[in-house]
């Protein structure tokens, strides 16, 4: 399955959306959820402009629970941008009962047998999606009964996304192992039922919820193994030199093709080993990656190395480029990227707190 479009296509899927039916359907693994975080996670459309073209049809009170849910996004982008490299060690809370920092067997094979969660990674591999709350079942499944470090968990799953962000997706491992909060999360048979059209009883986690934390951990979730995550990186046609040229620059994660429309450049998307061989991405991902990038801008050029390496940079007329996470040290002129509450920035423990601020702003 692709999950490639045309931005007209991005466009009426977010006009398709029925606000009311995903706030009463989205906890259902058949529910209306949006489909829209490959795009957004890849930049190519942001959060405002989602919010804004919900608003243009539907009323703010029936918008309430998906911008709120758009701005979990916000909110992990916030305390990536002023926590830096913290999110990728537990950020909060200590936990000292870890069993190993390996990954699960019995989960990367999909043969956990919880038939939903088996059912969901299978797809993962398939598709490079994920519905939210198999994601949140998958980590606790793993952290919290099987005893498993959230870190090398977290990179296995950011392998295989196509929407993979890398502040969403490991403080949302570090939500659930109760790292980030000081609660894990815990999840059942019952509650997979509630969520699923599911029928099973006979699972690993047939049990009261409060019991997961108490429990010895099934042996089916007792074997572990260390897992070589890397990028293979295509074969793409080498960038010629950019003198004189004026350049626009993105990384995989700031695709949006609005941005400097009007201006004739030449537009490299820059995939850079420094991130990508840290955090590797299956060739799937990657695939996915290059083909949306061209596919909004055909002329998109793809360059494998450091934005340093661009053939005379130094050279060119002027480079630009949207302010990310990934970028800013890059020698450009920076453009920064619209956000959904721009007047609430900096660190929030948690996301209610954030939520709370955000609140207070609008009433203002």
């Amino acid at each position: 399955m692709s999950y490639v479009k045309s931005y007209q296509e991005i466009l009426d899927s977010i006009d398709d959306i029925n606000p009311t039916v995903y706030a009463r359907t989205r906890n259902q693994l058949s529910g209306a959820v949006t489909q829209l975080s490959p795009y957004i996670s890849r930049g190519v459309i942001s959060l405002p402009l989602v919010r804004d073209r919900l608003l243009a049809r539907h009323s703010a009170e029936d918008c309430q629970k998906l911008i709120q849910e758009l701005a979990w996004r916000e909110y992990f982008q916030n305390v990536w941008w002023e926590k830096d490299e913290a999110i990728f060690s537990d950020i909060r809370f200590l936990r000292a009962d870890w069993q190993h920092a390996e990954l699960v067997t019995a989960i990367i094979e999909a043969r956990t047998g919880i038939e939903e969660v088996d059912r969901g990674i299978q797809k993962l591999y398939d598709t490079g999606c994920m519905h939210n709350h198999v994601r949140m079942w998958v980590a606790s499944v793993a952290c919290n009964l099987g005893g498993a470090h959230w870190h090398p968990m977290g990179k296995w799953l950011y392998y295989n996304l196509v929407d993979g962000d890398l502040a969403s997706n490991f403080l949302s491992w570090q939500w659930v192992a109760g790292t980030s909060v000081n609660k894990k999360y815990t999840v059942n048979q019952a509650l997979i039922q509630a969520c699923s059209e599911s029928s099973q009883t006979d699972s690993i986690i047939d049990f009261p919820r409060e019991e997961m934390l108490s429990v010895e951990t099934p042996e089916v979730l007792l074997e572990h193994e260390p897992f070589a995550l890397f990028t293979e990186y295509p074969e793409v046609e080498a960038v010629s030199t950019v003198t004189g040229a004026r350049v626009c620059l993105y990384t995989p994660w700031t695709l949006d093709p609005t941005w400097r429309r009007e201006q004739s450049a030449r537009r490299i998307l820059v995939i850079d080993p420094a991130w990508f061989d840290k955090y590797p991405v299956s060739e799937l991902v990657l695939d996915f990656i290059i083909r949306q990038g061209q596919t909004v801008m055909p002329e998109l050029e793809v360059h494998i190395g450091s934005v340093v390496d661009i053939p005379e940079l130094h050279y060119a007329q002027a480079v630009f480029a949207l302010l990310h996470q990934t970028n800013r040290t890059w020698p450009v002129q920076f453009d920064t990227q619209s956000t959904l509450f721009p007047e609430v920035t900096g660190y929030y423990q948690s996301f209610y707190k954030y939520w709370q601020a955000v609140e207070k702003s609008l009433s203002n």
